[in-house]
């Protein structure tokens, strides 16, 4: 996919103190992931998790009455404990619609994470995701630094 101009785009940017390796591995272990990657009350479920350049996965977010809103898509770039980007798309959107890049830094015992997803193509489901990307984000990254701080 990937036109020249995207749809819409978003930034976000957290400061976990934690060091960068435990942050880092929080999003490439399965066992990991599914502990804070949905907005509470979802719950994340994973179908297929093939972390490597070129792996698929297939996730969805589960909601509370038990509907799932799944995703899918293909990881582009593994570069430990740097950098991750993945290209995805919701079930019925085109393929890689979405491209997700998160960056991790050390400043000093702490990591900086900053997250930029990517929508190409306007769809009823990325809308209604992007009506709420904001707060879903924020709720995800602040899961992320109490699993990432508890440990």
């Amino acid at each position: 996919m990937n036109p020249t101009k995207p749809a819409i785009e978003f930034e976000f940017t957290r400061v976990i103190d934690a060091p960068r390796e435990r942050v880092y591995e929080a999003w490439t272990k399965q066992e990991q992931i599914v502990k804070w990657f949905a907005p509470k009350p979802f719950q994340l479920i994973v179908n297929q998790m093939d972390f490597r350049p070129g792996g698929k996965f297939a996730m969805a977010m589960r909601g509370p009455n038990g509907e799932d809103f799944p995703f899918t898509g293909t990881y582009r770039e593994i570069v430990p404990p740097a950098k991750l980007s993945w290209n995805g798309e919701f079930q019925g959107d085109p393929a890689d619609n979405i491209l997700t890049v998160v960056t991790f830094e050390e400043v000093g015992s702490k990591t900086k994470v900053h997250a930029r997803q990517t929508f190409y193509v306007i769809t009823p489901t990325v809308k209604h995701a992007s009506a709420g990307a904001k707060q879903g984000w924020t709720m995800t990254l602040n899961q992320l630094a109490e699993v990432c701080e508890s440990r």
